[in-house]
C-alpha cells in the first residue's frame, strides 16, 4: 500500500484504487459510502453538466460499465469493506434505485447474499432531475444498513427516512449532503470511519467534526487534494 496523500491527528488520505487500500485496513467501525452509480452505464447516455463534470475529475471512468461488470465490481469492494469491519461494525451504504435497460434497478442486487441488510433508510432529498421524462422525477435515494450482528445505534428517536435536503454547488458532481453524514456517524458510537468512495471529503469532514477518526480513499488526485483540504480545516462547532 502506498503511503497516504494526506494525514492529520483524525483523517488519512489514500489516492488510489481502494481494491488495493482495503486489504490492508483493519478494525473499522463504520464504512459510509456512496460509489459511483453506473448512470451511464446499459446504453442510458446523459450527458449533461453532470458526466462533464464527472469527467474532470475521473478521467479513466466514465460511469458506464455493463451492467454485470458494475454488480460484480460493486459487490467485491462491499466484501472487502465487510472483511475489514470490526465485530460491532456495520456499513452504511447509499445508492438508489435507477433504470437501465427499460427496467427499474434496485441497489439491493449490489449486495453479496452473505452480507445482511438490516434496514432500508430512506434518504427524502426533497428534489431530484428526471432523465427519464416518461416517469415521475425521483426525488428520494436509500441508505443501506448492512451490519454485524452485533452493531448498535445509539438513539432510538430516529426513524427511517431522513428528510435532508440534495446539496449542490459543489465541487464535486455528485456529493451526499454533510448533515447525513453527521447523522449517519453521529448515531452511532464508532471510533473509526471509512468512505472508500471518498470523493470530496464529506465523510471524512463530518468524523472530524464529531471528533472520530477517519480513512478516505479515492481514484482521483483532483478529489484528494480537495478533500485534504477541506479537512485541514478547523473543526466545526455542532
Amino acid at each position: 500500500m502506498s503511503e497516504p496523500y494526506y494525514s492529520d491527528d483524525h483523517v488519512t488520505i489514500y489516492h488510489g484504487d481502494c481494491r488495493d487500500v482495503l486489504p490492508n485496513l483493519f478494525d473499522i467501525g463504520l464504512v459510509l459510502t456512496s460509489p459511483p452509480y453506473n448512470l451511464n452505464g446499459d446504453g442510458n447516455r446523459s450527458g449533461g453538466t453532470y458526466f462533464r463534470s464527472l469527467s474532470d475529475g475521473y478521467e479513466s471512468y466514465g460511469d458506464d460499465m455493463p451492467h454485470n461488470e458494475y454488480v460484480a465490481w460493486q459487490q467485491s469492494v462491499l466484501h472487502d469493506c465487510w472483511d475489514v469491519l470490526k465485530t460491532d461494525g456495520a456499513i452504511f451504504y447509499n445508492h438508489k434505485p435507477r433504470v437501465g435497460g427499460d427496467r427499474v434497478r434496485l441497489p439491493l442486487d449490489l449486495v453479496p447474499d452473505d452480507m445482511p441488510i438490516r434496514q432500508v433508510i430512506v434518504w427524502d432529498r426533497g428534489s431530484g432531475f428526471n432523465r427519464q421524462f416518461t416517469y415521475y422525477v425521483p426525488a428520494h435515494e436509500w441508505v443501506l444498513l448492512i451490519a454485524r450482528p452485533e452493531f448498535r445505534t445509539n438513539t432510538r428517536s430516529v426513524d427511517d427516512v431522513w428528510r435532508i435536503p440534495f446539496e449542490t454547488g459543489g465541487e464535486h458532481p455528485a456529493p451526499f449532503p454533510l448533515s447525513l453524514a453527521l447523522r449517519a456517524i453521529g448515531t452511532t458510537d464508532a471510533k473509526l470511519i471509512l468512505d472508500p468512495f471518498m470523493g470530496s471529503g464529506t465523510t471524512l469532514r463530518a468524523a472530524k467534526d464529531l471528533g472520530r477518526k477517519a480513512i478516505g480513499i479515492d481514484l482521483s488526485e483532483r478529489y484528494c487534494e480537495i478533500a485534504a483540504k477541506r479537512c485541514a480545516q478547523e473543526v466545526l462547532a455542532l
